[in-house]
């Protein structure tokens, strides 16, 4: 296990890894990412054009009061009981509040285990709402 050190900073400390990944292993790192990511420009392009099925992770009233025209709920602690409802045929995007949110990730991570293209909307909904693309839902 790498060695680790402690920065301590006036609000927070935080643990870092001594590990320093090689310029090769950031290179492979930062491509597989990004093939696994989407913008909001080119998820509005592939949704037009019928190539994928968006899925808005977050709980229901979230999604109730506002979501991505088209989007499908399907809440990250509920992702097990709609598997056999989702699409094999189209890649799955996952997204959730904004660029902090882990939700999305983990949804795309299982979804990926379990066999389905996945990627991720970097951003999530509020770089979505940035770009002015349709919501749907109650403050929509």
């Amino acid at each position: 296990m790498p060695a680790t050190t402690v920065r301590k900073h006036p609000t927070k400390t935080a643990r870092t890894s001594a590990y320093t990944p090689t310029p090769a292993q950031a290179a492979a790192y930062f491509s597989a990412k990004l093939a696994y990511e989407t913008t909001p420009h080119q998820l509005k392009r592939d949704w037009d054009e019928g190539k994928v099925a968006i899925l808005d992770v977050r709980d229901p009233q979230s999604y109730a009061a506002e979501h991505i025209a088209g989007a499908k709920n399907v809440p990250l602690t509920e992702l097990d009981k709609h598997i056999a409802t989702l699409p094999k045929n189209k890649t799955l995007v996952t997204y959730c509040w904004n660029i902090t949110c882990a939700m999305a990730p983990k949804a795309a991570l299982t979804l990926a285990q379990k066999g389905f293209n996945v990627q991720e909307l970097s951003g999530g909904i509020a770089d979505w709402k940035s770009k002015s693309f349709p919501t749907e839902g109650q403050t929509a």
